[in-house]
C-alpha cells in the first residue's frame, strides 16, 4: 500500500548514515550505527533490513570489545521486531558467533540471547506484527503448521547453551546456570528433559560459584517444569534433581550450602502450595500464572482441578517430608554460621505468605524485564530478596504441618545454644512463623521454651529479639481464633513479664519495659475501650452485659500492665528508671484517657522523687519523664478540642 511503502521509504534515507558511521574510525561513531538498527528495523523494506544486517554482522566483528558488547544489545531489541522468517537464520548466527567470541562477557551474553531468541522468534513464523513483541508465542502446539519451523530453530539455538555450560571460564558457565529456568521456559515441553540434564552438570560442576548458582535457580527451573509438564509427569524433574540436593548438603563450599538451604526453603513453599492448593483458589499458583498478563501458554496442558488432586497432594508432601525438611534439619546443624542463618531463614520464609506471592509469580514476570545483556542474570538480586524480609506487618500461612514443627523443634533448641549470637537470635526470630502452624498448646509450649531460654542471654541483642518473638507469638497465633492470641499472652507472656520486672537483674528489669511497649505498641492487649458510650446507649440486653465485662477485663488486663511499668519508676538502677519514662512516652498516645492519666500520675510521681533526691538524682530521667508528659499533654489538649467542637456540633444540630 502507499502508507506502507511511505513508512519504508522513511528509513532509507538513514542508511547511508549509518554506512558512513560504521566506516568510522572513531568507536563512538561505530557504536552509534548499531545503536540506529532497532530505530530503523521496522521502517526499512527487506533490501535495506539486509545493508543494517551487513552493518550489525561487522560490528559483532569489531576489534573493540566495547562494539561488540554495544552489538549484542542491539541483537536482542531487534529480536523483539523480527516478525519475517527470512531474518531468522540471521539472528541464530550472530547468537552463534557470540558463543564464540573471545571476551568470557559476550560469550556469556550468548546465554541471554539464546534464550531471547528461543522466547521472541516464534512471532517471526506468524508474519503478524499487529500486536509488537508484547504478543510472545511460546512453541506451538503439534497441529500447527508452524510448529515444525520452530522446532528446528529450537534445534539450532539449544547447541549454543549446552556449549556455553561447558565453557572453560566459570563466569560464562555460572551465566548459564542463572538462566537456566528461562531457558526451559522459552525452549518448551519437548526439551525439559535435555535441560536438566544441563542443569544436573551445572550443579556438579567444579567452580563453587557455578554450583551455588545452579542450587539457587533449581526451585524456579521445578516450578516452571512442574507448571509446563502433563500431570503424569511432572515429577520427573524433582526425581531427577533430588539426588543431587541430597548430595550438595555435604558440599565443601559454605556457599552453596548456604544457597542449599535458600533453594530448599523456596521448594518446600512451592510443593506445599501446590500440593495443597485448589486450582481455583486465589493462592494457587495455576491461578496465578493463568490470571497474569501474559498469554497463557500452549504448552502447558494442566487439567483442571489436578491441583486438588488427593495422589498428586501425596506426591508432593513426599517429597516435602522426606528431602527438603531433612535437608534443612541437616543444614541447620551446620557447623558454618551462614549456613545455619540461611537454613533458619528458610524455614521462617516457609510460612510467610509474602515468601509464596513473591515466589509463585516470577515465572509469569520473566517477559517483562528489561534485561542487561551484558551481564550475568545471577541469582544475586534473588537472594537478596529473601535476606529483606519485611517485618512491619507479617501476615503467616500455616505451610509447615504440627508434625513438621515438631521434628525441626529438638534442631532449634540445639541452636540456641550455638557460641554464635547471630545463630541463637536467628534460632530465635523463628519462633512467631511456628506459632501459626500449630494448633495444640503442648506444642505452643514447647515452642515459647526457646524465647524463655534466650531471654536470659548475655547479649543484649539476642534477649530483645527474644522477648520481641514471645510477645508477637499472641498476634500469630489469633489467626486461628481471638481467644488463641489472648491465652498466649494471658498465660505466657503476662507471667514471664512479672518474673522480669522482679528479677535482680537490672537487664531483665529493662527487657521487661521492652516487653510491655511491644504489647501496646501492636495492640496485643487492647488500649482504647469506649466505657462512656457503650453504657451510655441504654441498651441493657444480656449482651450489652457481656460487652461491658468484655470490656472491663480488657481494660484491667492493660492496667494490670501499666502498673508493672509504674513498679519500676523508683528503681534502684538509673537506666531502668529513665526507660519507664521512655516507655510511658511512647504508649500513651495509644491508651485511652483513664489509662493515660494513670500513666501521667506515674511520671510526676517519679519527676518528684527523682528532683527530692539531690545530689543522687539522674537529668536522663528527669528528662524522659518531662517529654513523655509533654506528650500527654498534647494529647489531653487535642482531645479536649475534639470534644468541645462535638458538643458544639451537637447543640448546633
Amino acid at each position: 500500500s502507499t502508507r506502507s511503502g511511505n513508512i519504508s521509504h522513511a528509513g532509507n534515507a538513514f542508511i547511508s548514515v549509518v554506512h558512513r558511521l560504521a566506516a568510522s574510525k572513531s568507536t563512538s561513531a561505530r557504536i552509534t550505527a548499531c545503536s540506529l538498527g532497532p530505530v530503523l528495523w521496522s521502517h526499512l523494506d527487506f533490501p535495506r533490513q539486509l545493508q543494517l544486517r551487513g552493518v550489525i554482522t561487522r560490528a559483532l566483528h569489531d576489534v573493540e570489545v566495547i562494539v561488540r558488547k554495544s552489538t549484542a544489545a542491539v541483537l536482542h531489541e531487534i529480536a523483539e521486531l523480527v516478525f519475517d522468517r527470512r531474518s531468522v537464520p540471521w539472528l541464530v548466527l550472530m547468537c552463534e558467533r557470540s558463543m564464540t567470541d573471545p571476551e568470557p562477557q559476550l560469550r556469556a551474553a550468548a546465554m541471554t540471547l539464546t534464550w531471547h531468541l528461543a522466547e521472541h522468534l516464534p512471532n517471526a513464523f506468524t508474519g503478524d506484527a499487529n500486536k509488537g513483541s508484547l504478543s510472545i508465542r511460546r512453541l506451538p502446539p503439534r497441529t500447527d503448521p508452524t510448529f515444525m519451523d520452530v522446532y528446528l530453530l529450537q534445534c539450532k539455538l539449544l547447541p549454543v547453551a549446552s556449549n556455553l555450560a561447558e565453557d572453560r571460564i566459570a563466569s560464562v558457565r555460572l551465566s548459564v546456570a542463572a538462566q537456566c529456568d528461562r531457558l526451559v521456559n522459552a525452549m518448551g515441553e519437548h526439551w525439559f528433559n535435555i535441560i536438566i540434564d544441563l542443569l544436573q552438570a551445572l550443579l556438579s560442576d567444579s567452580d563453587e560459584r557455578v554450583r551455588s548458582e545452579a542450587t539457587l535457580c533449581m526451585p524456579r527451573f521445578a516450578e516452571s517444569v512442574i507448571l509446563g509438564t502433563e500431570e503424569d509427569q511432572d515429577s520427573t524433574v524433582l526425581e531427577s534433581l533430588m539426588p543431587l540436593a541430597l548430595k550438595i548438603q555435604r558440599d565443601s563450599s559454605p556457599l552453596v550450602r548456604s544457597s542449599l538451604a535458600t533453594a530448599a526453603g523456596e521448594l518446600l513453599i512451592f510443593l506445599v502450595g501446590l500440593g495443597g492448593a485448589s486450582h481455583d483458589a486465589p493462592s494457587s499458583p495455576l491461578r496465578k500464572r493463568e490470571g497474569s498478563e501474559a498469554p497463557p501458554s500452549p504448552r502447558s496442558p494442566r487439567r483442571e482441578g489436578s491441583y486438588s488432586d488427593e495422589t498428586g497432594y501425596k506426591r508432593y508432601k513426599k517429597h516435602v517430608d522426606d528431602t527438603f525438611i531433612p535437608i534443612l534439619q541437616n543444614l541447620l546443624q551446620d557447623p558454618d554460621p551462614e549456613v545455619t542463618t540461611a537454613s533458619l531463614r528458610a524455614v521462617t520464609n516457609a510460612s510467610r505468605s509474602s515468601a509464596r506471592s513473591s515466589t509463585s509469580t516470577s515465572s509469569c514476570s520473566h517477559s517483562k524485564f528489561d534485561d542487561d545483556d551484558l551481564a550475568s542474570v545471577a541469582s544475586v538480586t534473588s537472594l537478596q530478596s529473601h535476606l529483606s524480609v519485611d517485618r512491619t506487618k507479617p501476615v503467616f500461612i500455616p505451610v509447615l504441618s504440627e508434625k513438621q514443627v515438631l521434628r525441626l523443634l529438638p534442631t532449634l533448641s540445639n541452636l540456641a545454644t550455638s557460641a554464635q549470637w547471630r545463630v541463637r537470635q536467628s534460632a530465635v526470630e523463628i519462633v512467631p512463623a511456628l506459632l501459626g502452624c500449630t494448633h495444640r498448646h503442648e506444642t505452643r509450649h514447647e515452642i515459647s521454651k526457646l524465647c524463655l531460654t534466650l531471654m536470659g542471654d548475655k547479649v543484649d541483642a539476642v534477649r530483645k529479639t527474644a522477648a520481641e518473638c514471645l510477645c508477637l507469638g499472641g498476634s500469630n497465633l489469633a489467626m486461628h481464633g481471638e481467644d488463641d492470641g489472648g491465652e498466649w499472652i494471658a498465660k505466657i507472656v503476662v507471667p514471664h513479664l512479672k518474673t522480669c520486672s522482679r528479677s535482680e537483674d537490672a537487664k531483665q528489669r529493662m527487657l521487661s519495659l521492652k516487653m510491655i511497649e511491644i504489647i501496646i505498641t501492636n495492640g496485643l492487649c487492647p488500649s482504647r475501650v469506649d466505657v462512656v458510650e457503650s453504657g451510655a446507649s441504654g441498651d441493657m440486653s444480656p449482651s450489652s452485659h457481656r460487652d461491658n465485662s468484655e470490656v472491663a477485663t480488657k481494660e484491667s488486663a492493660v492496667r494490670s500492665i501499666l502498673t508493672i511499668a509504674a513498679s519500676l519508676a523508683s528503681d534502684a538502677v538509673p537506666n531502668v528508671r529513665l526507660n519507664v519514662g521512655r516507655v510511658l512516652g511512647v504508649i500513651v498516645g495509644l491508651l485511652d484517657r483513664s489509662n493515660a492519666e494513670f500513666a501521667a500520675s506515674v511520671l510526676e510521681q517519679q519527676i518528684e522523687k527523682e528532683k527530692s533526691r539531690g545530689t543522687g538524682s539522674d537529668r536522663d530521667v528527669i528528662f524522659f519523664a518531662q517529654q513523655a508528659l509533654s506528650i500527654f499533654r498534647q494529647q489531653s489538649t487535642l482531645s479536649d478540642l475534639r470534644r468541645e467542637s462535638s458538643l458544639m456540633s451537637s447543640l448546633m444540630d
